[in-house]
C-alpha cells in the first residue's frame, strides 16, 4: 500500500509501541501533503484531562471507555507514512470523528500543556489563529 486518502476526523489504529495498537486522528493538515494526528488513550489517573472523550455519538466506535487525547504523542505523517504504520487487518480509517469532536480536539489541544510547542504553532496556522 502506498498511501491512503486522510481526511481530518478519520482515526486510524497503528501498529506503534508498547501495544501495537493506537488510534491516531488526523485533526489538521501542516502542509501540502502532511497531517498532525493525535493519540486516543484510556484515561488514567496521571492522563492529561485537556480533551475527554466518552463513548457515544461523534466518536469514532473504537472509543468503548472514558479515554483523553495524549497529546504528548502528537506526530505529523502523510499517507505514505501512515500506509506503514496501520494495523494489519484493521479497516481504513478506523472510524471518524463528527465536526464537532474534531473542533474540541483541535481546540484542546491548543490548551494543552503537553502538545508539542511545534504542533501547537502548526495547529494555530492552520486555525488561521495568531
Amino acid at each position: 500500500m502506498d498511501s491512503i486518502p486522510i481526511s481530518l476526523g478519520d482515526a486510524f489504529l497503528l501498529d506503534t509501541p508498547p501495544n501495537n495498537e493506537h488510534l491516531y486522528i488526523a485533526i489538521a493538515q501542516t502542509s501540502e501533503n502532511t497531517y498532525l494526528f493525535v493519540n486516543v488513550t484510556t484515561r488514567r489517573s496521571h492522563s492529561e484531562t485537556a480533551c475527554l472523550l466518552l463513548p457515544g455519538s461523534g466518536v469514532p466506535s473504537f472509543v468503548i471507555r472514558e479515554s483523553v487525547i495524549a497529546y504528548q504523542y502528537a506526530r505529523e505523517m502523510d499517507a505514505t507514512e501512515l500506509s506503514e504504520l496501520i494495523t494489519a487487518g484493521s479497516p481504513i480509517p478506523k472510524g471518524m470523528c463528527s465536526a464537532a469532536i474534531l473542533t474540541k480536539i483541535q481546540q484542546s489541544g491548543l490548551a494543552s500543556k503537553r502538545l508539542k510547542k511545534k504542533y501547537k504553532t502548526a495547529l494555530k496556522a492552520f486555525l488561521k489563529i495568531s
